[in-house]
């Protein structure tokens, strides 16, 4: 009798230490840590590699804030990034003015690659630009199976307006067997050092059967033409996005 319970004892020890172990979601930030944070037990994990970050004044004196990141698979299986945010904060470590709910193209990223996320927003009750002082980011994402519908971008452009206002073109191919009906595209701009300066995207409303390429025009979110002075090189990609 006293050996049965001993086993049992044992076997529930044994099951206990294994739902400890079973984690596959993970985070990283930016926030004085930016490393890599994932399940060591199925190597899911994603680093936060580059951040951009910029603050201007418009013609009408509204401060904006713009913030990049670049997300790598530093893992050895897919993930899939759920939430991202960024917070923009003032010198005294304050934050000023948030932008959540953004989508990183492509949303799933094989081991070993790159996505990228951005946005702009405007810091409202600030006058003087030199009060943001920095962006923090942070990033949800756990372990998939899923595949990504990754199409081709190529053929990027970038062109300044006459009135500071900054678009890029490019073309998308749908090199897949299906169609692609929620296009998703992201440019990142890098200057000579293959740094990250800002981002542009797009989301076309169009249906791109298997084979078929189309142009396209990326110019959300704002950016300051400042800003993109320093972009010397471009960065494509494109997915379609499904539930």
């Amino acid at each position: 009798m006293f050996k049965r319970l001993a086993l049992i004892c044992v076997l529930l020890l044994v099951l206990g230490l294994a739902a400890g172990c079973s984690g596959e979601q993970g985070t990283a930030d930016t926030s004085g840590n930016e490393g890599q944070v994932g399940s060591q037990a199925t190597e899911a994990k994603a680093e936060i590699t580059q951040k951009a970050f910029h603050v201007w004044k418009d013609s009408i004196g509204t401060v904006w804030a713009h913030g990049a990141i670049e997300i790598k698979n530093t893992g050895d299986v897919p993930v899939k990034v759920g939430d991202i945010s960024f917070s923009f904060t003032g010198t005294d470590g304050s934050i000023l003015g948030t932008t959540t709910m953004l989508l990183p193209v492509p949303e799933i990223i094989k081991p070993g690659e790159v996505a990228y996320a951005g946005d702009s927003t405007i810091i409202e009750g600030v006058t003087d630009k030199s009060a943001v002082a920095d962006m923090e980011a942070n990033i949800d994402f756990d372990k998939t199976e899923e595949e990504a519908q990754i199409l081709e971008v190529t053929d990027l452009k970038m062109i300044k307006g006459s009135f500071g206002d900054v678009k890029v073109t490019g073309r998308i191919t749908n090199n897949t067997e299906e169609n692609a009906d929620d296009i998703r595209i992201i440019v990142a701009m890098l200057d000579a050092d293959n740094k990250l300066v800002g981002i542009m995207t797009s989301s076309p409303t169009v249906t791109l059967a298997p084979g078929k390429n189309m142009g396209f025009e990326a110019s959300y979110p704002v950016l300051d033409a400042g800003v993109v002075g320093n972009v010397k090189n471009l960065k494509g990609f494109a997915f379609n996005w499904t539930w």
